[in-house]
């Protein structure tokens, strides 16, 4: 036995437990000889090789089973194709992560600049946007607005609101115009999407806007329409489309209604 070791050993050289080792018995992946005499369980020198290389392979995130594949018919193609399977998934991963920080950043920048913005109205040129509009204004039950969202979940997977956690209402141009204030439609923009469903969207093309950003609950929405349309009367524009309302910060994000933000935007043109 001096040139085999036993699983205490073999653990405390890795630095793993002996429960580790005993579960690779267990999934046929290294299996130790057996003293007769004793009961023992042990490994060779060559089982030690052999657990170093499951450690290294497992260490660069390979699952079980595939180590086990690999061991079963051991060869260097097999080790190259094992390899460059496992680059493409961490490719694949910190491309998704970079992503996740891009949202997080962006998310962040827009909140921590809503206090330069508050009360002020701003003309901004905003990109086009696509998307669909679900109207709400003859929706009488929770029941009806469940299944409008069914009607329409090919297109939620997809949108602002899971993939930028940014949800937008919608006030008519008439409306607007009316002073009818509480009809409203969600719009739900499609952040990516393939032709097929292209064609079955609407396009808001890239336009200037009336915008003002705004902190407090929903039932101020009126009162900032009012400001945002005295503005646009008072500097020589018009109202050319319906508006969008941006809820940056909803019931969602806090309970205190008195942190909701929200952004009106409102096309308008030069008369």
């Amino acid at each position: 036995m001096k040139d085999k070791f036993l699983i205490g050993e073999l653990a405390k050289l890795f630095n793993i437990s002996t429960d580790t080792i005993r579960h690779y018995d267990r999934v046929d992946l290294l299996k130790p000889h057996y003293d007769d005499k004793n009961d023992y369980r042990y490994y060779s020198i060559r089982d030690f090789f052999k657990l170093s290389r499951i450690l290294f392979l497992k260490n660069l995130d390979i699952s079980l089973g595939e180590i086990k594949r690999y061991m079963v018919n051991k060869n260097t193609e097999n080790l190259v194709n094992l390899l460059k399977k496992k680059e493409e998934e961490i490719d694949a991963k910190m491309n998704r992560l970079l992503n996740l920080k891009y949202k997080i950043k962006t998310k962040l920048e827009l909140l921590e600049s809503i206090k330069y913005e508050l009360d002020q109205v701003k003309v901004k040129t905003i990109p086009e946007r696509i998307g669909v509009f679900l109207d709400m204004n003859e929706i009488e039950s929770d029941y009806d607005i469940k299944q409008a969202f069914k009607a329409n979940e090919k297109y939620l997977k997809t949108s602002s609101w899971l993939v930028e956690g940014q949800v937008y209402t919608s006030l008519s141009k008439s409306n607007i115009k009316q002073g009818v204030f509480n009809k409203f439609r969600y719009f739900i923009e499609i952040v990516s999407f393939d032709e097929e469903l292209c064609n079955k969207l609407t396009l808001i093309p890239e336009h200037e806007y009336a915008c003002i950003v705004f902190l407090g609950p929903y039932r101020d929405m009126e009162k900032h329409y009012k400001v945002l349309i005295q503005w646009i009367e008072e500097n020589g524009y018009e109202i050319t489309g319906d508006s969008i309302e941006k809820n940056i910060v909803d019931y969602d994000f806090s309970d205190s209604e008195n942190e909701y933000v929200s952004e009106i935007q409102i096309p308008i043109v030069k008369k």
